[in-house]
This record gives C-alpha cells, structure tokens and sequence, in this order.
C-alpha cells in the first residue's frame, strides 16, 4: 500500500474476506488463481486512482503517551 502510495495509486484494504474465502466459491476462487495449500484468504485490497489529492495529515499531539501497564 505504501508503494503504491508513492506511485500515486490509492488503495483501500477490505478486511472482512475470510467468511467469502472459507466458501466454496471462495475456494474456487483461490484454486482457480493457483493458491493451495495452507493459505487463507484475509483481505481484499481496492486499488485505483483517487478522485483528489490526499489531504494532510493532522498534526501529531506534543508530549502526548499512553502508558500501558
């Protein structure tokens, strides 16, 4: 995703693809592309050109920690 940010490509990761990759048309799927064995499908990942430029992230908070204990 970061390499194609570079190229001025967007993208837009799916997470919810395990439940259509544990069917049995998403098991033809991942056979049909050549992927067997003990892999599983997670995610999709949306690729394309955005509409607009990216817009500028907010600045980061100064001094600001979550200490976790």
């Amino acid at each position: 995703m970061l390499a194609a940010e570079e190229l001025g490509v967007g993208t837009c990761w799916i997470h919810r693809a395990r439940e259509e990759f544990d069917s049995e048309f998403g098991k033809e799927l991942l056979s049909g592309l050549g992927i067997t064995g003990d892999y599983e499908g997670i995610g999709h990942l949306a690729v394309g050109f955005p509409a607009a430029p990216a817009k500028e992230a907010a600045p980061r908070k100064e001094n600001y920690v979550y200490r976790i204990e």
